[in-house]
């Protein structure tokens, strides 16, 4: 699935999950079209790295990201936020987070928007970590950080390179300190530039995630990490529940900003102009779903039902 057909998907199931529809049958619909998910959605990719089971692929990936070999190689992680594909409706995690066999703390996510405070938010992330991760009883004595953010975007445009590895260092380009490293992938980069040539575990990677995400990947899949991943990348592996609350999660604003952004591109529109499209479809949406439930309000239907077919909350329809 492409990120935009994924969205899709759940706007379908939010649609029918409100009225009451048979959600199970929506799935299987997409279930029969598809094979894969989008690997890149932020929960996916929580649900596919951050789960136990899949801990060889997780170590793998971390290696593989941070050019680790030999002695250096990360052995095991433990996570800090497990997830699954039957638990995680009902946990609340924002990041893959897991200690190596060392204790040092990698923090592994996916940035979908370089808005302004894109840099700010890895910086903060990091001094949060930084200080979680100091060792008890000594104030000054902290633990190793890597992190890692998988970037929808290009954060060193006029760079060759598609990963970018920074940390604290002087005019002459001296490390001040090695314990905190955060580590850039520009996705799109990698995709669309010339790295036919890159055979690096990263570029193997990298391309794999593709040929899911596009539904190229064949069944003859050697690599024994991209067999376990292909497995639980499945569509038909994500329970209802699951799908119906990722579904219930999604806003107007989020969809419409899908759509619009696929049509941008195919019409050569800027992403600003899809901006603003997508804003006043995801108003007029909502708007609709306002005027339903007063006129339902109105005509006497219980306040509960209407809540359910809208999407909007109790005291929501109460103010209208």
């Amino acid at each position: 699935m492409t990120k935009e057909q994924y969205a899709k998907m759940l706007r379908d199931i939010c649609e029918i999950h409100k009225t009451g529809g048979d959600t199970r049958a929506c799935i299987a619909k997409y279930t029969e079209r598809y094979k894969y998910v989008y690997v890149y959605n932020d929960d996916i990719f929580k649900v596919l790295l951050g789960n136990p089971a899949n801990e060889a692929v997780t170590v793998d990936f971390l290696n593989a990201v941070l050019k680790l070999d030999g002695a250096d190689c990360i052995d095991h992680v433990t996570f800090a936020n497990p997830v699954s594909p039957e638990a995680f409706a009902k946990t609340s995690t924002s990041d893959i987070v897991a200690d190596d066999q060392h204790k040092d703390r990698i923090v592994l996510e996916v940035q979908h928007v370089n808005g302004k405070s894109y840099a700010d938010r890895l910086v903060l992330y990091a001094a949060k970590h930084v200080v979680a991760g100091r060792v008890k009883g000594e104030d000054y004595c902290l633990r190793n950080l890597n992190l890692i953010s998988l970037q929808m975007f290009n954060g060193f445009p006029r760079s060759g390179n598609y990963r970018h590895s920074i940390r604290l260092k002087n005019q002459e380009n001296e490390v001040f300190y090695e314990k905190q490293t955060i580590t850039l992938v520009e996705i799109p980069k990698f995709l669309k530039g010339n790295f036919t040539k890159d055979n690096s575990r990263l570029a193997l990677w990298l391309r794999f995630f593709e040929s899911l995400n596009d539904e190229t990947v064949g069944n003859a899949v050697v690599d024994p990490m991209f067999r376990l991943l292909q497995e639980r990348a499945k569509l038909s592996t994500f329970t209802n529940e699951f799908l119906v609350s990722e579904a219930m999660k999604m806003g107007d604003h989020n969809y419409e900003l899908y759509v619009e952004k696929a049509r941008a591109r195919e019409e050569g529109l800027s992403e600003g102009r899809a901006e603003g499209r997508a804003k006043g479809r995801a108003e007029g949406r909502a708007e609709a779903r306002r005027e339903m439930a007063k006129g339902l309000r109105d005509a006497g239907v219980s306040i509960s039902l209407i809540s359910k077919q809208s999407g909007l909350s109790e005291n929501e329809i109460l103010a209208l």
